[in-house]
């Protein structure tokens, strides 16, 4: 670098073009990313603002990312007293650019949109919008059977000029050669509707499928059926609707009776061409991929409805208690006695009674054993202890602030979508009956199964009063919900793309958004391609390569359970679903609007490549892994995901109807590396790790951003560690098991935490033997290692925190002698404004100043805050135990913006865990402690 002084704010420099030669000094940065420019544009005098830019080579290593962004510090701070906070975020998000760029190229576009470059900056978009294509070879292998999708009936060859028209055929004609390791599947472009599932067994180990050379980008394989004729070959008639012109009506009859499976619980549309979603009729009206409406949304009230709208969600009766697992490992051999929060060194669990009513007879859930812990994980433990669920399984609602939902507008079928009051997660109802109470009020019961989307039990409002500004004291026991909505509504079929689909009588209702209906698909496959074999057993070699996948169904309404110790459930299944595979390569494929998850790697599956693909508007998370164990043992039960690399992926877009989904999503998986990605713009964690079975797990050189964007209380990582897990990953001969993990390493990665997020790397509950080095993290808070974590390193990090909760640079709990934390060379910068939450959530004005203004939702926090606290505070008289004291010294000052470094001291005391300050909304720039 060098070439920005302090004080400066030099301009962009030219964008190369006609009459624009590019700057000489620039050639090496515009090399790898031209959009670092301006485009010379009429505006008044004076009313261009001068971006700060760095002039250095491209950004390949952590240490050059860090240095930038403290150069772009430097330059904004044009006087010994003030940092101009709109030049310095405007600085990182254009760093942001250029460090994906150089991870991801293909990625520019998206992320120049999605940081808002032009509209906060005057950042001009790149050149073109073209996307390049590694271009391949044509099939070399000894047989290539060729497919092309053309009119139903038509029959082929599988030759190149006489393609089969069914991948379906090209599978058993692979399976009559019976040389699947030296066959080529290779698909031509066009849409590949398949009547069902492809499933690839052992005996198709070695198959590759692939795109026709040249046709990459523009190869679909679709789960949905086209809705353009009729079985027999008719075109589908549409009429308008007797009771409103504006809607067209057809009767799929023909259609849905023809499918070789049934539909799923709920389906989608798509249309073909343009390929865009349709949406299920409902209210409020919103578009589900645009309109955000969580916790952290400006406009959740817009979208959706109220939480106070609901007079009393039903809280079901008491069953019969699960049956518990409980296992004390503290004097076991190998065993487990390294956390203070002694819950986390048992295994604990619980299964079937109410838990199996609900979330299904093969669940095993953390939340809903006897032994629970940590945050509000006293309301599972009650929930399980007392076998009375707090899932609601139906609700009262106040029609006077719903009017729409009076009167018939509530009906059998409807899907009611309601935030944990948390916003944990989304959960889901299928409303069965509807009983009118009175003139102000309705009566829904919703179907069995509902609400399963969540892992974790409701809190009631004696319970956690400080979510439910409408409780009326210690004895309201009524349950808290989140803001909600409701979908599939006949009566509220009032706005363009909107659809109901009647399933009784296969009618289907359409209120177009143009006045010619465009070619549409229906899905009616939840999984389009699967590998299916054993750990014993494998499908093995198989490589997926330039394909595109579509119109999958949605999965919300299906199976789902807590798949360990962390938050979130999980349903297992996927548009591509491994189970029992080896080396299986996932290569430059297209996930697009699919409804549920993209890849789902279950049970057994090793060193799964999953690389240069891009993941975009989905229901739920790009990639997904859930393995199996017995019990803590995961050394005799191997049926885990083991080994993936995901990398130089696109994730964006993500978690349309399940609000609790990540880019990559791990739950008893373990020695994953994931690196090289760009994962952006969704509503939880990028990367969510349900837990740490063995650890080994490598996350390097990743730009997340616009994470959390519609939750709180969490991090673009997140991370749990409540159960343990036997395994001998963390023996560097892999022969001694123990509860040790591998230490997970977090390294060289830029993740500006905007939105709802917090840490850049949010370790919660019990989160332990993280090595968290060499990180940029903007708008951030730094090390938080809380409720019992130990055994981590925080290193040589680059902190700039926008105070989110008062946790700005170090915090961390009580730890066991021995099993302290490493908190080195870090720097932090804080002093840089008031709460900052990202541009989307804060009003106009406030994006401009970078801060929220005052409201109630910083108190709430304090007040969760303080609960937190106090639900850790010991019910018995304290021990002797270790506790760590953090001692700051001011290394450098900037203003007010302190750089930091912290040295640790251990010391053995009795004192409890004091609550953090509450939280400042003040936009003026304050100095704070570290």
């Amino acid at each position: 670098g060098g070439a920005v002084r302090r004080g400066e704010a030099p301009a962009l420099p030219v964008c190369p073009g006609p009459g624009r030669p590019a700057r000489s000094r620039f050639d090496t940065l515009a090399s790898t990313l031209p959009v670092l420019c301006r485009v010379p544009v009429a505006r008044a005098p004076g009313t261009v603002l001068q971006r700060p830019t760095i002039d250095m080579p491209p950004l390949t290593t952590a240490g050059r990312l860090a240095a930038a962004s403290l150069m772009m510090l430097w330059s904004v701070s044009s006087t010994g007293d003030d940092v101009n906070i709109t030049e310095l975020d405007c600085g990182m998000r254009a760093l942001a650019l250029q460090y994906a760029g150089t991870i991801q190229p293909e990625s520019i576009h998206d992320v120049h949109e999605a940081l808002r470059l032009e509209a906060l900056c005057g950042v001009p978009p790149p050149f073109s919008n073209e996307i390049n294509v590694d271009s391949h070879a044509g099939c070399t292998a000894a047989h290539c059977l060729y497919v092309a999708p053309t009119e139903r009936g038509q029959d082929g060859k599988g030759t190149e000029s006489d393609p089969f028209t069914s991948v379906h055929e090209a599978i058993e004609a692979s399976r009559a050669l019976n040389q699947p390791d030296q066959t080529e599947i290779v698909l031509k472009k066009g849409i590949h509707e398949l009547a069902h599932t492809i499933t690839l067994s052992p005996a198709d180990s070695g198959l590759t499928l692939r795109a026709y050379p040249g046709d990459e980008k523009e190869v679909w394989l679709s789960g949905g059926v086209s809705l353009d004729t009729n079985n027999n070959g008719t075109p589908l008639e549409w009429n308008e609707w007797e009771q409103n012109s504006d809607i067209l009506v057809a009767d799929l009859s023909s259609i849905v009776n023809a499918l070789p499976t049934p539909l799923p619980d709920v389906t989608s549309i798509c249309t073909e061409t343009s390929h865009r979603r349709l949406y299920r009729a409902r209210y409020p009206n919103s578009d589900p991929e645009v309109d955000q409406w969580g916790y952290a949304s400006v406009d959740n009230t817009v979208y959706s409805v109220p939480a106070d709208a609901v007079n009393e969600w039903h809280r079901p009766d008491a069953g019969e208690v699960p049956v518990f697992t409980y296992v004390d490992l503290t004097g076991a051999r190998p065993g487990k006695n390294d956390s203070t929060m002694e819950g986390y060194n048992l295994y604990a669990s619980g299964s079937g009674g109410v838990c199996a009513d609900l979330w299904g007879a093969e669940a095993d859930s953390y939340w809903c054993s006897n032994a629970s812990a940590g945050g509000w994980a006293e309301v599972d433990q009650e929930c399980a202890v007392e076998g009375r669920l707090q899932i609601p399984d139906g609700f009262k609602v106040n029609v006077t602030k719903v009017p729409a939902l009076g009167g018939g507008g509530l009906a059998e079928g409807a899907i009611v979508h309601a935030w944990h009051s948390q916003s944990w997660s989304m959960h889901m109802f299928e409303v069965s009956e509807v009983i009118k109470v009175s003139d102000t009020e309705l009566s829904a019961t919703f179907a069995a199964g509902g609400g399963r989307q969540g892992g974790r039990n409701w809190c009631r409002c004696d319970q956690c009063g400080y979510a439910g500004p409408w409780c009326e004291g210690d004895d309201d026991v009524r349950l808290i919900s989140g803001t909600w909505m409701v979908e599939n509504l006949l009566s509220q079929l009032d706005s363009p793309g909107e659809f109901y689909f009647d399933r009784k009588t296969s009618l289907l209702y359409l209120m177009p958004n143009a006045t010619e209906v465009e070619s549409m698909r229906l899905a009616t496959l939840e999984t389009l391609l699967e590998l299916r074999g054993t750990g014993s057993n494998p499908v093995e070699n198989v490589t997926i390569s330039g394909i595109g996948f579509r119109d999958a169904a949605p999965t919300y309404m299906g199976e789902w359970s807590a798949p360990s110790g962390g938050d979130w459930a999980l349903h297992r299944g996927g548009a591509v679903f491994l189970e029992g595979v080896r080396n299986t390569q996932i290569h430059e494929c297209t996930f697009k609007r699919l409804d549920g998850n993209a890849v789902f790697l279950s049970r057994f599956a090793r060193d799964v490549v999953i690389e240069k693909n891009r993941f975009e508007w989905l229901g739920e998370s790009a990639v997904a892994t859930w393995g199996e164990t017995n019990g803590y043992d995961a050394v005799s039960v191997v049926d885990q995901p083991r080994g993936t690399i995901i990398q130089e992926n696109v994730m964006r877009e993500l978690g349309v109807w399940q609000k609790q989904s990540a880019a990559f999503q791990s739950a008893k998986a373990a020695q994953s590396t994931v690196r090289n990605n760009v994962m952006m713009n969704m509503p939880r964690a990028a990367i969510n790790l349900n837990d740490n079975m063995g650890g080994g797990d490598v996350i390097a050189g990743n730009m997340l951003f616009n994470t959390c964007r519609e939750s709180g209380d969490h991090g673009p990582i997140n991370s749990w560690d409540r159960q343990p897990f036997l395994t001998t990953i963390g023996d560097p001969d892999g022969q001694i098991a123990s509860f040790d993990p591998k230490p997970r390493v977090i390294t060289g990665n830029f993740i500006f935490a905007n939105y709802g997020g917090s840490q850049g790397v949010d370790n919660d509950d019990g989160s332990s033997w993280f090595n968290v080095t060499s990180n940029v993290f903007y708008a951030a808070e730094g090390f938080k290692m809380d409720y019992g974590g130990h055994d981590s390193v925080f290193s040589d990090n680059l902190i700039m925190a926008f105070p989110y909760d008062g946790q700005q640079c170090v915090t961390f709990g009580d730890f066991k002698v021995g099993h302290g934390h490493a908190v080195t060379g870090n720097k932090c910068v804080v002093g840089l404004g008031g709460r900052f939450m990202g541009s989307a959530v804060a009003t106009q004005r406030a994006q401009a100043q970078r801060t929220l203004p005052p409201t109630s939702s910083a108190s709430w926090r304090w007040r969760s805050a303080m609960r937190r606290v106090r639900s850790r505070w010991p019910t018995t008289p304290t021990t002797r135990r270790p506790t760590t004291r953090h001692s700051c010294a001011t290394t450098r000052r900037w203003g007010p913006c302190r750089l930091l470094t912290c040295r640790r001291a251990t010391s053995s005391s009795s004192v409890r865990p004091t609550a953090p300050p509450p939280p400042s909304t003040s936009s003026s720039s304050g100095r704070r402690a570290c």
